[in-house]
């Protein structure tokens, strides 16, 4: 893959101008450590005047700067030349490396030539073979600390993608859940209604329009994502209104909800759920029925939201039906361990049932 240049030509994205200008002045430093060596030579102190050796020094940085041009040269060239593997990239810059250094001290060679006796090609070897050490570490730190560069990112977008995917499912999954709970009340109800028609009218149209109060408010919920606890509580209450229709006196009910709790954040259809399986395993199996109280309150930082019964109590399937099932579920994929729901005895019968989320987490939510 290429980045597009205004002069026509094409550079490899694994490495830009700003890195090429960052390899320079690595180069520029590193000849500068070179031509410190000259200062180093301390006897020289002894025999030569201090302005002297600085511009001795001076004439050998300029060498070095040469020689490093020259090997930045290659360098620049080299990254245009396109390679198909991350080895042959590799070895395309170390030997670029390898020429430009041979190039620059060759220079020098012609700018101020050798002794007689003395071998050019010795001298070139270890030249070169110093500076191809040096810049291949730099090369070989440049690289390494670009792969950690590219690794990490690669990581943080693996972990997003991730999170994603998790809020999808997540989404998924409350999505099948609601479905799952939507549909089995509102038979049960028209079944009631239609019964009622033919028995008893009037029962039939008050229960109808209940049943319709219901549906506008269930409806309306369905298609959030979140509601309020006041909203939850609206939505129970025109579902009992509904079973007020068909129980009569056997069912009482009573809404205990401060003010400041109401517009709080709540999962969608809870409380109906655990409203419905408090009047299925509670009071339908008495036939004096009893009492729905529904509760909340705010406690060590957690909302505490209860529908007590006083119904036929605890069972051994209690809190083990599909609708309380579905309930976990949807509190842990909102809330993780934050969020649960517990039985318990009520007193002096029946069962409190409790659905527990965090006060932070639950937030204010709109109307």
């Amino acid at each position: 893959m290429t980045e597009f240049l205004g002069s026509g030509l094409t550079v490899p994205q694994w490495i830009s101008w700003s890195s090429l200008w960052r390899g320079g002045l690595l180069a520029l430093c590193i000849a500068f450590v070179f031509s410190t060596q000259l200062l180093f030579q301390f006897d020289m102190y002894e025999n030569w005047p201090l302005a002297d050796i600085l511009l001795g020094w001076l004439d050998h940085f300029v060498d070095q700067i040469i020689v490093a041009v020259c090997i930045f040269v290659g360098i620049a060239v080299a990254v245009l030349i396109p390679t198909n593997s991350t080895t042959g990239k590799h070895l395309l810059l170390l030997t670029s490396i390898t020429l430009g250094a041979l190039a620059g001290e060759a220079l020098l060679l012609l700018r101020v030539p050798l002794p007689p006796g003395i071998s050019v090609a010795g001298v070139l070897f270890s030249k070169v073979a110093r500076w191809l050490v040096v810049t291949g570490l730099a090369y070989a730190f440049f690289v390494f600390q670009r792969q950690a560069a590219q690794a990490a990112a690669q990581a943080h977008e693996s972990e997003l993608q991730h999170i994603q995917l998790d809020q999808q499912m997540t989404e998924a999954r409350l999505q099948s859940l609601r479905a799952q709970i939507e549909p089995h009340f509102l038979f049960n109800t028209l079944a009631n209604v239609h019964q009622l028609y033919r028995t008893e009218p009037d029962r039939g149209r008050k229960m109808l329009a209940n049943f319709i109060a219901y549906l506008r408010t269930a409806l309306l919920q369905m298609r959030r994502n979140e509601t309020t606890l006041k909203q939850e509580a609206e939505l129970a209450q025109t579902y009992l209104d509904v079973l007020q229709v068909r129980m009569g006196k056997r069912l009482k009910v009573r809404f205990v909800i401060p003010e400041d709790l109401a517009a709080l954040r709540f999962p969608p259809l809870a409380l109906s759920t655990l409203t419905e399986n408090a009047i299925k395993h509670g009071l339908n199996p008495l036939p004096e029925g009893g009492v729905i109280e529904i509760t909340a309150r705010a406690e060590d930082g957690r909302l505490k939201v209860s529908v007590a019964d006083t119904g036929a109590g605890l069972q051994r399937n209690s809190g083990t039906g599909t609708g309380i099932a579905n309930l976990r579920a949807r509190l842990a994929a909102l809330y993780g361990d934050s969020g649960n729901l517990a039985f318990e005895a009520n007193v002096p019968r029946g069962i409190r049932a409790t659905i527990v989320v965090p006060l932070k987490g639950a937030g204010v939510g709109g109307d």
